[in-house]
């Protein structure tokens, strides 16, 4: 698919007033979270506008649906970005979905829109990145008996629980197995699972927490060959990666707005307080990790194929920290009252905190690279 930067801007247009209206209106109080219902129902309204893919099948605009086209990618981000500002956890939850759906067409399983919206995706192992062996077998570079345990033990969907969040009402489970050296793809109904739910995580309030085990029937298993097994997970990791990062984005854009907002609108001494220097000093902490991470989001506009993994998790490593700080600089802005739940920063807080745990995070990231760089020296 094409798209040019004019109909890039109309399309943004649009998911910014559905953001602002619909998504905004419904997150208006911090220390009420959006429920399963509500939820539900914004993303049947997503879907209808286009937002979201409705199907495996017919081609539209939705996250993820196109990959290689550089305005393709600058809307994907921008949408993720843009539903983010509004709320983290829904964009959490819709770019998911977005990725479930490319992982479905990749493997050629046919989902209707229910199916699809009620699929839950746990891309990574139980616990977040398979660090050295990982990056070994994306890279080709010859296994090691080691890295074949690795492996085996991190998408060990048996012995080992995985945690997931998403919506509460899910129906069927996609997660990647280790089949053969290679990468294959388990799709099962939630039924056949070993499920429990958990009490609220740190963040993300809107989605709920489960961690899963695999029962006794082993669902649908897809495999393909080894090029192409390394192909899709590759494309999987950097879209997961791109699109956390995405999502923190439009978060610091709402601590942005927030904290300047505050700054001007409280008075201390006789004067606003965004008139003293330690307060601009949070506020430009905060701008410097807003124009370092628009640098990195405009960098990785291009085609899916034409991103480097190891450049992508070296963007996250550094700037998952970054907006973590910077959230808690908005707190900051804030003093005491940015720790209470309805004030809004303390949410910030720990949305980031989460979002920069998501798949490695800053666990993992740095064995991945190491070995990453090291496969191609």
């Amino acid at each position: 698919m094409s798209m040019d930067k004019e109909e890039l801007g109309q399309l943004l247009e649009g998911v910014e007033r559905f953001a602002r209206e619909r998504v905004g209106a419904a997150s208006a109080r911090p220390e009420s979270p959006i429920g399963p219902e509500l939820l539900l129902q914004l993303t049947r309204e997503a879907v209808e506008l286009g937002v979201l893919p409705p199907s495996t099948t017919g081609e539209g605009y939705g996250i993820w649906e196109h990959r290689d086209d550089p305005h393709a990618m600058a809307f994907n981000t921008g949408v993720l970005r843009r539903i983010a500002h509004a709320n983290p956890g829904v964009a959490f939850a819709w770019h998911r979905m977005g990725l479930a759906r490319f992982i479905a067409t990749q493997l050629g399983l046919s989902l209707e829109p229910d199916e699809l919206q009620g699929t839950l995706l746990a891309p990574t192992g139980h616990y977040g990145l398979a660090r050295h062996s990982l990056a070994r077998w994306l890279a080709a570079a010859e296994l090691r008996d080691e890295d074949r345990i690795f492996m085996t033990d991190w998408l060990d969907r048996y012995g080992n629980a995985t945690t997931i969040y998403g919506r509460q009402n899910w129906t069927r489970l996609l997660w990647p197995i280790w089949c053969a050296d290679r990468i294959a793809w388990q799709h099962v109904e939630r039924a056949a699972l070993d499920v429990s739910a958990e009490d609220s995580q740190h963040g993300l309030d809107e989605l709920s927490c489960f961690v899963v085990r695999q029962g006794e029937i082993l669902g649908e298993i897809i495999e393909t060959d080894m090029e192409n097994s390394r192909l899709t997970y590759a494309r999987v990791l950097k879209m997961e990666m791109l699109g956390l990062l995405a999502i923190g984005a439009g978060a610091l854009d709402r601590g942005q707005k927030m904290a300047r907002d505050y700054a001007q609108a409280r008075e201390q001494g006789g004067q606003a307080i965004g008139n003293y220097p330690a307060v601009q000093h949070m506020l430009s902490d905060i701008q410097i990790a807003r124009h370092n991470v628009d640098m990195a989001l405009s960098v990785f506009a291009r085609p899916i194929d034409e991103l480097d993994v190891g450049a992508l998790a070296a963007t996250r490593a550094s700037m998952s920290p970054e907006l973590c700080h910077a959230a808690n600089q908005v707190m900051q802005v804030y003093g005491g009252i940015g720790y209470t739940r309805d004030a809004g920063p303390e949410k910030l807080v720990r949305d980031q905190n989460m979002l920069k745990l998501m798949s490695g995070g800053a666990r993992e990231i740095h064995t991945f690279l190491a070995a990453w760089t090291g496969a191609h020296s």
